[in-house]
């Protein structure tokens, strides 16, 4: 095995050097405690060897794990070859020399059907528990297929998935969990003639992904994955980052500063089918093509093999400060809480967007789309260039309120704000709207102005809707 293995302790001294005043050790009984392994960090260190390393990382993973917390798979310079690897239970990081100097490269001769066959998904790194971090690489797919059983179409479903069970390994144990820190990670597809997609082919479906993994079942729980992603990219998927299939979970997309970039994906990615959530959506420049989509939020059963989990806490979705570049797309974010819908006594995802820039051209996409929501609030972003609506608010929202943003260096081929037939209580406050809103709904309040100008009191009104968002107003 080409692995090299650094172990480093660090010793508390007592009173060693000369000239320290002596003093009596404390009282406290260690009797069990194993200090050595709990102050060590294990370091291995895997060279690349040009060809197949995928049993030198497994070895250096299965060493990590036996090494406890706090364990390093460091990666040099150079170029990884690497197959289907799955790791259970690892806590620690896997760190490369730099996104431009470590780089992790798919093999074009992968089994996937042999996955299928255990009925995994072919992702080709999965991640199953534990702590795990990952920093200071690049994984990405070579051209042309990848899979040579399996898919016809020659792809693997992601490069990294994180689960806490799969479908081999304590399958339906809801105690465990993952905890995953993404930063400075690029992830690369690459365009594949024929392959899946809704605009082009691809020979990777997701950038990235969380959830269970399992290729056909029924009934299957969600998960409790914490996940955070700073400073990344994520280049040439179908969908870019794929978050779903999770319960009482934190997670955090970008944070200030610290954004990441999605470029050239049919989908930048989205939170799918999630229960009590805690999601901050932060900092980070959406470049979504033509055609395709931006970022989504949607707890709609598009797969049909989940358990029916209710929503028993609110979740709080914050998206803020990121930039939406929408040349000719389809939008920048699609909100949906179609469970408000069907079971009204559960409590609604509470949504606030603001503080965002949606650049638009060809008179084409939306900024905002929102379907069956209550309660949520779009305040303070910007919209700018040409677009066919900046907030089209449709299908049972109700009670939302729209505050303070900024249409002024906009036009748009349809509406700034466009309130479809089944809306109902929206208050919309400034942003130079006149004669720009088309209002189909009931007892929508809209002035263009401020609240001075209307002819409603509205200063209670926007009270009132502030109320069930104080939460998210941080």
């Amino acid at each position: 095995m080409k692995t090299k293995k650094v172990i480093f302790l660090i010793f508390a001294c007592f009173g060693l050097m000369s000239g320290c005043e002596q003093f009596e050790m404390p009282d406290d009984d260690l009797t069990g405690i194993d200090l050595t392994k709990a102050i060590s960090q294990a370091v291995f260190t895997v060279e690349p060897t040009g060809f197949d390393d995928t049993e030198n990382l497994k070895n250096a993973f299965a060493e990590a794990v036996d090494a406890g917390p706090g364990a390093v798979v460091q990666l040099v310079e150079g170029e990884y070859f690497l197959g289907f690897l799955e790791i259970r239970n690892f806590y620690g990081t896997m760190e490369g020399a730099g996104k431009t100097k470590t780089i992790i490269t798919a093999m074009n001769n992968l089994d996937m059907q042999a996955l299928w066959d255990l009925n995994l998904h072919g992702d080709l790194v999965k991640f199953v528990g534990g702590d795990v971090r990952l920093s200071h690489f690049t994984i990405q797919t070579p051209p042309g297929k990848i899979s040579v059983t399996g898919s016809p179409k020659g792809h693997i479903r992601s490069l990294v998935n994180f689960s806490a069970t799969n479908a081999v390994y304590e399958a339906g144990n809801e105690n465990r969990s993952i905890n995953v820190t993404v930063d400075n990670v690029s992830f690369k597809g690459q365009f594949i003639e024929g392959g899946p997609g809704y605009n082009h082919g691809y020979n990777c479906f997701f950038g990235l992904r969380t959830g269970y993994d399992y290729f056909s079942g029924s009934d299957i729980a969600r998960e409790k994955i914490d996940f955070k992603i700073t400073n990344s990219e994520i280049n040439t998927f179908v969908y870019g980052l794929v978050l779903e299939s999770m319960k009482n979970s934190k997670l955090i997309v970008g944070e200030k500063n610290k954004g990441n970039v999605f470029s050239n994906l049919d989908q930048s990615g989205g939170v799918w089918e999630s229960r009590n959530m805690e999601i901050l959506i932060e900092g980070n420049t959406f470049n979504v093509p033509e055609y395709s989509w931006g970022f989504d939020l949607s707890d709609y059963p598009y797969y049909g093999v989940l358990k029916d989990e209710p929503e028993t806490e609110t979740t709080l979705c914050n998206i803020q400060n990121n930039v939406f570049n929408l040349p000719y797309a389809e939008y920048g974010i699609y909100i949906r809480n179609q469970r408000h819908y069907f079971y009204p006594n559960e409590k609604p995802v509470a949504y606030q967007i603001r503080n965002n820039q949606f650049n638009m051209t060809d008179g084409y996409p939306w900024g905002i789309v929102t379907q069956v929501t209550k309660d949520m609030v779009i305040r303070n972003n910007k919209f700018s260039g040409y677009g066919y609506q900046a907030l089209y608010l449709t299908l049972l929202s109700e009670g939302g309120l729209v505050l303070g943003n900024n249409f002024s260096t906009a036009e748009f081929s349809s509406a700034a704000i466009f309130l479809n037939a089944n809306t109902s209580n929206w208050t919309v406050v400034g942003g130079m709207i006149k004669d720009r809103v088309i209002n189909l709904g009931v007892n929508n309040v809209i002035t263009g102005m401020n609240v001075s100008t209307s002819d409603k009191s509205l200063g209670r009104s926007i009270s009132e809707k502030m109320v069930p968002m104080n939460h998210l107003m941080k």
